[in-house]
């Protein structure tokens, strides 16, 4: 894969003198501690456009035996301003064993500032390593004033069907000149994609990704040093709708788009003209209607006329037939100027990013010389716009593409941007002024992104082509990824459009089966495809959608020529991914195991796009739940330390924060694109409270508090909300209760079991960010909700949780991971639970599981810290519904067996789910047995127990923790086995070693000897590789 110069780039670091270290200082030695693996804000890439002026600070070390890597005793960081050649900030020596989630402690970064930094640190023995190698980041514009004169831009004038606009801007480079440096600063709504000179400035796709467009936009950096050329240039810009404008409205019938499916609707905001003229000073206006306009929100007068006038003020109150604003217009405007309105960025009850925003851009390009010379270009009428190729674009329902209407060469030097310019048709291009667009709200941020990019991860070739109805071509990916389907034809002549349909199952017939992309039986549309129409290209044609996205094992095709027969090269799958690390892998004897683990491991990448996903398909929102829930699972195979930072920004702009009853309510997703705050999909605790678990799980597994620090007013908000709100003698009722479970769960249960998991962090959280006053109070609320929990729920006839006399293994599970369960009668509701997985069989076989969203992963750590892992490996061999076997027993729907996890036990609805997934903790946590001590931060004590069951005869698992990578190996014959772990530098490390009835033959060279317990021989071992026989 190509390097993004997006997103990370090489900076000349400073001086030899500053960055070597004096020899009196360094003592670098072989085979000892090495810093590696610097990151930044969780990022390793060295990124571009970082949006924090302190961020946080992280570094690994390379794996080593030797004992000097036992203990980071100190560390020091230099941290130095590139382009001034200065030292910015040295801690100096810092007596402490922490490597991640270090503050920047220097003076506040600036905008545009270029940094290079390096790490060293004093081992075990208290020598000091080498200075690592530099990396380096650079800030963004932390300051809505740097964007200077850039205005938000758009085609004036144009219909929601008329086809997607491009953009265009030339200008030239002084010829005797060099130029040193050269950033481009973009943010498009819904989506965009930049050329310089025709060229691709990144790898990146679906830039810029979700947002509240009422709050915020991201923006995106540039690296365009290389891509510009002396003389002339050109600047290209195109634009799709995303999920900033989806409208079921918008059709094509001449390709068969007549019914666009989309779950959601944008809603269509203040839209109307001056009833009367309006002088200059006027701080009310008449208005033809005021329906759609929000107090607090925009309202922009005198939209036309390529928004030479244009004003947008803030709205103050809406009477019958006036908007008043403040400050007064400066101009006067005459009656019937076109006015609009925002949506609500003070969102009370709405889904405030569902408001509807036509596609616009800003920009800005920085172009420095070598003498320190420099040039600025800006987003402003000079750009030259047209309509495109891009016929629709729809995030739900697709896009139609006629190459017939594209203009060769237009983005590149010298191309022609007159009026009179041709596409390839022959038709008039039509280029004309840009026009001047309000922003999607005055109240709107331009934002950077911490998370990393989404990009094209791998390819897939069919394994297989059907034909099973003439005219209708069949590819199948062997695998059900989330991504783009990549076209190429040849000989076809100008004028064929194909239809490329993408589907996680397939009907009776062999075609495609669409059910599990789409909602809503019918009533929210039907359509969803891509269409490509040709040029008649000579060399043949490629093609992929550039601005949306679906889940897809199969791709029907047709349209083709009667006589034309595709080949594997027709259709290429291409899946795509935000681009986080790979955190871990696992892999063992049995085939049932290893394929569990592999369904799980698509569904989570197939989720994580620019924010996590529910599906790839029928709604593609951010429901919190979705991977709070599974993070014991997800996390062991990606790292989210940058993407977690991102998802709480979501959060806390998904916050209610209307002065109304609803104050401090998160939204069941975030961005909150439909449903609001209220009712059953509104307003949901364990939904809600991922506020305060996203900054939990970045301080338990990246030793991030600074997220915590950032965010803990909006985090104590939403305690306040529901404590004001919804507990009732410290007890919650939770109207989604168990989500997809498969019997039912009390909502009582569920909600008060997340309310004490919420409140019980916030005191950590509390107490790590200096809110000491706090930390007690909510140590003592969740002391109290302990309490409430098992006065209310607890049945001591049975010996058990019930609420009204109804049991579920959920409750049971909850009460057990969540420490809610007395000691004294922990092993009676294991043993309850255990009961109930046994005897629950609504479809026959067994043992299976219930639980849903809520109750599944507790109910796996349950199990396995009850020493029960029998009983999982039992679970997963279980064929009949609801099980894992059943997701992989072969059907005509899906031949084979499904490839990623369904959304639901019986297999209805979405076939890409991570709810479900949380099984894979226990590959990871169980059979590898790697997990992270009881009380620890960022892994840096482990626990290596690795769990023996049924007919597995070896696994193998690593994990990369803040400090280095964690491995484990073990293979058993017969009543022999050997374990060989591998415990990452300036880390400690508990090892169960299996005696499966026997003993260890001999101690490793530094492993201590603790004792035996429960068919372990248990060791503590400072870091290194250690091998372990047992017979």
């Amino acid at each position: 894969m190509k390097r993004r110069t997006a997103l990370g780039l090489s900076l000349a670091v400073p001086s030899a003198t500053l960055l070597a270290g004096s020899p009196a200082s360094a003592h670098g030695f072989d085979g000892g501690l090495r810093v590696v693996g610097l990151r930044v804000d969780g990022r390793e890439d060295q990124p571009l456009g970082l949006d924090s002026p302190v961020p946080v600070l992280s570094w690994r070390f390379a794996e080593t035996s030797s004992p000097a890597a036992d203990k980071q005793t100190a560390y020091q960081i230099r941290v130095f301003d590139v382009d001034r050649d200065r030292l910015l900030w040295d801690s100096g020596k810092v007596n402490s064993a922490v490597q991640s989630g270090v503050r920047y402690g220097g003076r506040p970064l600036t905008s545009r500032q270029r940094v290079s930094w390096q790490v060293r640190a004093w081992d075990a023995a208290k020598k000091a390593t080498d200075w690592s190698r530099a990396s380096t980041w650079e800030t963004g514009l932390l300051d809505q004033s740097d964007w200077g004169a850039a205005r938000w831009i758009e085609y004036p004038g144009r219909a929601e069907t008329q086809p997607m606009p491009i953009f265009a801007r030339q200008f030239t480079i002084d010829a005797h000149r060099k130029v040193v440096r050269a950033r481009l600063y973009l943010s498009g709504v819904g989506m965009h994609l930049a050329t310089v000179n025709g060229r691709s400035l990144t790898d990146e796709v679906l830039a810029p990704g979700y947002s509240n467009y009422q709050l915020s936009s991201e923006y995106r950096v540039y690296d365009v040093t290389d891509q510009l050329r002396r003389g002339r240039n050109t600047l290209g810009v195109r634009l799709g709708n995303g999920p900033a404008y989806v409208r079921r409205s918008v059709t094509n019938p001449a390709v068969g788009r007549t019914a666009p499916y989309s779950w959601w609707q944008s809603q269509l905001k203040g839209n109307g003209t001056l009833a009367g003229g309006a002088d200059a000073g006027a701080a009310t206006v008449t208005l033809s209607s005021v329906t759609g306009y929000h107090v607090g929100g925009t309202v922009n007068v005198d939209t036309g006329g390529g928004g030479d006038n244009l004003e947008s003020r803030v709205i103050t109150a809406i009477g019958a037939d006036s908007v008043t604003f403040t400050p007064g217009l400066s101009k006067p405007h005459p009656a019937g100027a076109t006015v609009t309105g925002s949506g609500n960025n003070i969102a009370a009850s709405d889904a405030s990013a569902g408001a509807a925003v036509t596609p616009r851009f800003i920009a800005r390009l920085e172009i420095t010389y070598a003498g320190g010379k420099e040039t600025v270009i800006v987003s402003d009428r000079a750009w030259r716009t047209a309509l495109g190729p891009l016929i629709t674009d729809a995030w739900y329902s697709g896009s139609d593409h006629d190459a017939r209407r594209d203009q060769p060469g237009w983005d590149r030097a010298g191309s022609d941007l007159s009026a009179a310019a041709k596409r390839r048709d022959g038709t008039v291009t039509g280029w004309i002024a840009a026009g001047i667009a309000p922003p999607p709200n005055l109240a709107t941020k331009l934002v950077g992104r911490t998370a990393p990019p989404i990009v094209i991860a791998d390819r897939y070739e069919p394994v297989a082509i059907t034909n099973p109805v003439p005219g209708t071509w069949v590819f199948d990916f062997g695998q059900n990824i989330v991504g783009f389907p990549l076209l190429k034809v040849r000989g076809l002549p100008a004028g064929t459009t194909i239809r490329v349909s993408p589907a996680e199952s397939l009907a009776a017939d062999g075609t495609v089966d669409q059910a599990s992309l789409k909602g809503g039986g019918g009533s929210r549309g039907v359509d969803l495809f891509n269409t490509y129409t040709t040029a008649g290209l000579r060399g043949g044609e490629t093609w992929r959608p550039d601005f949306n996205y679906f889940g897809m094992q199969w791709v029907q095709v047709t349209g083709l020529p009667a006589d034309y027969v595709p080949t594997k090269e027709t259709v290429t799958g291409l899946r795509v991914q935000a681009e986080t690390p790979v955190a871990g892998a696992v892999s063992t004897s049995n085939a049932r195991v290893n394929r569990i683990h592999k369904m799980a491991w698509y569904s989570f990448a197939g989720n994580i796009m620019s924010v996590f996903t529910d599906c790839p398909g029928r709604e593609k929102l951010s429901y919190p739940a979705d991977y709070t829930m599974p993070m014991g699972s997800i996390h062991r195979n990606f790292d989210l330390s940058a993407y977690l930072r991102t998802h709480e920004h979501h959060l806390v702009e998904g916050q209610s924060v209307a002065d109304t009853p609803m104050r401090g309510n998160v939204a069941l997703k975030t961005p909150v694109y439909d449903w609001g705050y209220t009712g059953r999909f509104g307003d949901e605790i364990n939904w809600g409270n991922a506020i305060i678990l996203v900054p939990g799980f970045l301080r338990q597994l990246y030793g991030d508090t600074e997220t915590a620090a950032r965010y803990y007013e909006p985090m104590v908000r939403f305690a306040d909300y529901i404590a004001r709100q919804k507990a009732v003698g410290n007890i919650v009722d939770a109207a989604l209760a168990d989500w997809v479970s498969a019997e039912p769960v009390s909502g009582k249960i569920t909600g008060t079991w997340g309310y004490y998991l919420m409140i019980k962090e916030l005191a950590e959280l509390a107490r790590q960010t200096g809110h000491q006053a706090d930390a007690a109070r909510y140590t003592a609320l969740a002391a109290d909700i302990k309490t409430a929990f098992n006065a209310t729920f607890w049945d001591p006839a049975r010996r058990l949780y019930a609420d009204n006399g109804a049991v579920s293994q959920s409750a049971q599970a909850l009460a057990l991971d969540a420490g809610l369960v007395p000691e004294p009668e922990r092993q009676a509701v294991l043993d309850g639970l255990i009961a109930m997985i046994y005897a629950f069989h609504p479809n026959g076989g067994g043992p299976h599981f219930s639980g849903g969203t809520i109750g599944m992963a507790p109910t796996v750590r349950a199990l396995s810290a009850g020493g029960r892992d029998d009983v999982l490996w039992d679970l997963i061999h279980s064929d009949e519904q609801p099980s894992y076997g059943y997701f992989m027993e072969s059907t005509v729907a899906n031949p084979g067996g499904m490839t990623t996890m369904g959304e639901r036990w019986n297999r209805g609805d979405s076939k890409n789910h991570m709810i479900l997934a949380q099984i894979e903790e226990w590959f990871h946590a169980g059979l590898a047995g790697i997990r992270a001590a009881d009380g620890t931060v960022a892994y840096r004590e482990l626990v290596i127990q690795p769990k023996v069951v049924g007919d597995l005869t070896f696994v193998k698992g690593h994990y990369v923790t803040p400090q280095g990578t964690a491995r484990s190996e073990w293979k058993r014959d017969g009543n022999r086995l050997r374990l060989t772990v591998t415990v990452p530098p300036n880390t400690t490390a508990t090892v169960h070693v299996p005696t499966l009835g026997g003993r260890v033959t001999g101690t490793p060279h530094r492993a201590k000897f603790l004792r035996n317990a429960g068919g372990y021989a248990v060791y503590q071992v400072p870091s290194g590789t250690y091998a372990f026989t047992t017979r």
